[in-house]
């Protein structure tokens, strides 16, 4: 399956480091060219003359929108828009500042809807058809966890809006579809907040796996890949859990005290 992204150009958000980053590096190995638009520099690509990178806030309208252009000026157009820009920080309702939830629904929502409107005319635009957006969500809209509810929320929302894009912008040739990550490990692939989980929680999550292993940021790249191909010409609208079979039921019961 080489190459099935000759001539075609990527714009990643979050594409820096974890998911994002193993999700640009998939598109360059299948011979896509790939914006990158982060907070930090992607240092993983840089020099590359198929790769340009962009740093600013995706929660900032003119940012999300001007990464578009600027990557469609550089590469003459773009073919596929990955919305994985993502903010998260933890807190109890009864804690949570007023401003930090905010935050999270800027740069989760709105970032990803300013980024999909400037994508999506400037298909329209230009004609093109074949293009595709994918939304990185997650588990936990359906599996919401304690302290967790900027971010699961934010995401559900995401969820609904990327149905919607799909019924409006369908009959421009434009496919929208969600990649609904379970337990990623991405040590090794994000220098993002190293001590998020500890070493006790990771195993929990990992029991809770019916196929027994966290999941791999490459998982998660494959899979926005096909999304993204030929392959899947006639999927739109859909949610594709790569979890494990986490939502798949209740798979471990607490012990009975």
């Amino acid at each position: 399956m080489a190459g099935r992204f000759e001539d075609r150009v990527a714009l990643v958000t979050g594409g820096a480091n974890g998911l994002g980053r193993a999700i640009a590096g998939a598109f360059l190995d299948e011979g896509a060219r790939v914006g990158i638009l982060d907070l930090v520099e992607a240092s993983t690509f840089a020099g590359r003359h198929d790769v340009l990178p962009l740093v600013g806030d995706v929660a900032d309208s003119a940012v999300a929108a001007g990464a578009v252009a600027k990557v469609a000026e550089r590469f003459g157009r773009i073919d596929v828009l990955v919305n994985d820009a993502a903010a998260y920080p933890d807190a109890a309702v009864l804690e949570m500042a007023v401003e930090d939830w905010r935050r999270v629904f800027d740069v989760n929502v709105t970032g990803a809807f300013v980024t999909s409107q400037a994508f999506a005319r400037h298909c329209v635009a230009r004609g093109a058809t074949g293009a595709s957006i994918v939304n990185i969500t997650t588990g936990s809209v359906r599996s919401p966890r304690p302290a967790g509810a900027a971010y699961s929320a934010s995401k559900a929302a995401l969820e609904t809006l990327s149905k919607v894009l799909a019924l409006e912008l369908g009959p421009h040739g434009i496919r929208v579809n969600v990649v609904s990550p379970g337990y990623i490990d991405v040590r090794g692939w994000s220098d993002a907040f190293p001590d998020r989980a500890t070493d006790e929680l990771r195993a929990a999550l990992v029991r809770s796996i019916p196929l027994g292993r966290a999941g791999h940021p490459l998982d998660i790249a494959e899979a926005v890949l096909f999304l993204c191909s030929d392959a899947a010409a006639h999927v739109s609208g859909a949610v594709l859990d790569v979890d494990g079979g986490s939502l798949a039921g209740r798979f471990t019961l607490a012990e009975a005290t």
